[in-house]
């Protein structure tokens, strides 16, 4: 999506920096990274010619706040930070106080920062609290009618056609999990070169042992993430109780979480249930709603959910 956004705003003559968090772990490689085509020189250092030398300013001298200004006096900017969820609070902090200041001057800035579910208790810890005002965008599992066009238009687009029969299987066993419809995709494309015009049920059984193998692996980790966290009972004790409902209020699963808890001997008190509950909704196994509507969680992939089951030790 970042792509796509950043597609359309040079369409739109915008100018755009696009960043991961890795990119910028302090404020000076933060300013550095937004200094624009004059950066060459700072990599330099110094010029020197017929005797006279230039040294480049140091770009830790330069505020962001003057970095921004001057690149949004010659055009509108948007910057797109991804895996913001892991973004350093001290550089995340000088961002949005800035945006919020140069906002406040009613520049031509669009700031964007997107990553898991974990990214507003991230946010939180940026000291900043100003961005909760800012428009979130929470993303659910696609409908059964968008995972289809997910699957459907690539394949259309390359002069190929898929059946009603094998797009039904592909859009249901996704769960309409963005990234398992990108590897049925894959798998039915025809990675070894066996490109048919009609993909129909035979390819699908073809390519499921592809697909499986590469879900399965991600299970093995998202499996791993939860036994690290040393929070796999629990995990498997909210699984159990998804069986029988879509959806849990946040009540529902403290008192999932707090009977767990005591089970295994440990501290079931409030603050130990809220962070084993940031941690779920963290690694993707729960995904929440929002306040508006009643702090209600759903599983990130259910299919997730039974792989816990049916690998975790019983408590």
């Amino acid at each position: 999506m970042l792509l796509w956004l950043e597609a359309e705003a040079r369409q739109r003559n915008i100018d755009v920096v696009a960043l991961a968090s890795a990119d910028i772990t302090t404020d000076e490689e933060l300013v550095y990274c937004l200094s624009g085509p004059s950066r060459w020189i700072d990599r330099l250092g110094s010029v020197s010619w017929r005797g006279l030398q230039w040294k480049a300013r140091d770009g830790t001298a330069e505020k962001l706040g003057e970095v921004l200004g001057r690149r949004l006096r010659k055009a509108p900017l948007a910057l797109l930070i991804d895996e913001a969820h892991t973004l350093v609070p001290k550089v995340g902090h000088t961002i949005l106080s800035t945006v919020q200041r140069l906002a406040g001057k009613r520049m031509p800035l669009l700031t964007v920062l997107a990553g898991t579910p974990g990214l507003p208790d991230q946010l939180g810890k940026m000291q900043a609290t100003f961005w909760e005002r800012s428009k979130v965008l929470l993303f659910d599992r696609l409908g059964d009618r968008d995972a289809s066009d997910a699957v459907r238009i690539p394949f259309e687009e390359a002069g190929r056609t898929i059946t009603s029969g094998a797009l039904d299987q592909v859009v249901s066993e996704s769960q309409g999990y963005p990234f398992f419809l990108q590897v049925w995709g894959q798998a039915l494309w025809g990675s070894d070169g066996r490109l048919t015009s009609a993909v129909a049920g035979g390819d699908v059984q073809s390519a499921r042992a592809e697909f499986e193998a590469e879900r399965n692996q991600f299970y093995g980790h998202r499996y791993g993430e939860l036994e690290a966290l040393g929070i796999l009972p629990a995990a498997a004790a909210v699984a159990s109780a998804y069986r029988d409902e879509q959806e849990l209020h946040t009540s529902a699963i403290d008192r999932i979480l707090e009977s767990t808890l005591r089970q295994e001997g440990l501290c079931s008190d409030s603050e130990a249930l809220a962070e084993i509950r940031r941690q779920l909704k963290a690694v993707g196994f729960i995904w929440n709603r929002g306040a508006g509507l009643g702090g209600l969680y759903v599983p990130g992939i259910p299919s997730l959910m039974d792989f816990v089951l049916r690998s975790a030790p019983p408590t």
